[in-house]
């Protein structure tokens, strides 16, 4: 009886240690994700540049197919974020985080990324915007092949570490 009450015990411990040190390493990598969607974002300078355009000549398809490119396609974080199902894996003795970053575009639609992290360097691995309206802005099909192959390799860095 001792030893079950013991055991329950260390049980009732390691859980929420455990839990706690999960959580703490989900708040670290947080600004990496941010720091890195930050660097590969467009610029916001292309967004107003084609916001004026289309200021200019309402009626220039064109220029609103490029200014959706530039100012739907990235996360704005002068706006609120939040993220989710934020959960750690572990694969061949190393850590991995991924989740979902959510916010708002420049335009304030809304928009997602999935991202990996290999842990404990927060070294972001890849990322999946829910969608990409910048890689069908010019009609170049090499431009959308290279998008799907993209979405392909983060599909298979998801199976491999995240599930």
């Amino acid at each position: 009886m001792r030893s079950l009450v013991l055991s329950a015990l260390l049980l009732l411990t390691i859980v929420p240690a455990s839990y706690g040190q999960e959580n703490i390493q989900h708040k670290q990598i947080k600004p990496y994700v941010i720091n890195f969607l930050k660097k590969v974002a467009s610029s916001s300078a292309s967004c107003d540049l084609f916001k004026d355009f289309l200021a200019k000549d309402h009626s220039n398809e064109n220029n609103k197919k490029m200014m959706l490119g530039f100012c739907d396609s990235d996360i704005d974080f002068s706006k609120p974020i939040s993220f989710s199902e934020m959960s750690t894996h572990h694969f061949e003795g190393a850590n991995y985080v991924c989740g979902i970053i959510s916010g708002r575009t420049k335009i304030n639609q809304k928009i997602g990324a999935r991202f990996i992290s290999a842990e404990p360097q927060h070294l972001i691995l890849d990322v999946k915007y829910s969608r990409r309206p910048i890689a069908y802005t010019i009609d170049d099909k090499s431009l959308v092949y290279e998008y799907h192959l993209q979405m392909k390799s983060f599909n298979e860095l998801n199976k491999k570490y995240c599930q």
